[in-house]
């Protein structure tokens, strides 16, 4: 829309763009892509009706504001399909709960995707994650496991996700949680890190592709945080 001209409003009821996913300082930053092209953001407030004659007209926002609109995107989260499970005997509880193995509650059941809430023995943390890459990983464990006559293999991930905004790739790897939360760089090109204890355990990379399945390994093998600052450094030495 923005491409044509068109006036463009956000409307995101979170602090900041991709608070949930990046953290909100990180969000904060990323949300200067939509001033940058245009676009006007309202974040902290929510959509609480649309009026109209026949087709949308306006939205109405919990601030009171009227929006004129004559086209409406929502997006509204997902939440995984699991009532006809009711009385299966499995346990649910966001998702179908598994062990590390990705292995259900009941003998022989294997989850895979968005509604598997399974243990991420690299974080030592229950997951549910909703990203294409990871149900195509889940589904390979899954299977090789449900088939196998062997031990069951753990499945141990770093989460990914990536999405492209006006032109700008916006990639991210890991949890988005820690001591410590570093930027480097500046404008529509950065690394932002985050620090658990002395562990790496999430790197946002804003136009920078080259480095983000790096960041991705490094958090793989628990790397420590002097190495990935050490990988920060490298990158700006082959920016020059």
């Amino acid at each position: 829309a923005r491409k044509r001209g068109l006036p463009v409003t956000v409307v995101e009821a979170a602090p900041s763009p991709l608070a949930r996913a990046i953290g909100e300082p990180a969000g904060s930053a990323c949300a200067a892509l939509h001033a940058a092209n245009g676009t006007v953001l309202r974040c902290g407030v929510s959509v609480t009706g649309l009026e109209g004659a026949g087709r949308v007209e306006r939205v109405l926002l919990s601030d009171g504001t009227v929006l004129p609109a004559d086209l409406v995107v929502v997006g509204v989260g997902a939440e995984p399909a699991t009532g006809w499970l009711a009385g299966s005997g499995l346990a649910v509880q966001d998702g179908v709960v598994c062990d590390r193995t990705l292995a259900a509650s009941a003998a022989g059941v294997y989850a895979a995707g968005d509604v598997a809430r399974w243990w991420n023995p690299l974080f030592g943390r229950s997951m549910r994650l909703e990203h294409w890459t990871s149900a195509a990983e889940q589904g390979v464990v899954a299977a090789r496991n449900a088939v196998s006559r062997g031990v069951a293999e753990p499945h141990e991930t770093v989460p990914y996700f990536w999405s492209d905004w006006y032109g700008t790739r916006i990639q991210f790897v890991g949890v988005p949680e820690g001591d410590q939360v570093e930027s480097f760089g500046d404008g529509d090109r950065f690394v932002t890190l985050y620090r658990d204890g002395d562990r790496l355990a999430g790197a946002l990379a804003v136009n920078r592709p080259s480095l983000t399945m790096k960041y991705r390994a490094l958090i793989r093998r628990r790397a420590g945080w002097a190495e990935a600052l050490g990988l920060v450094a490298r990158g700006r030495a082959a920016a020059r």
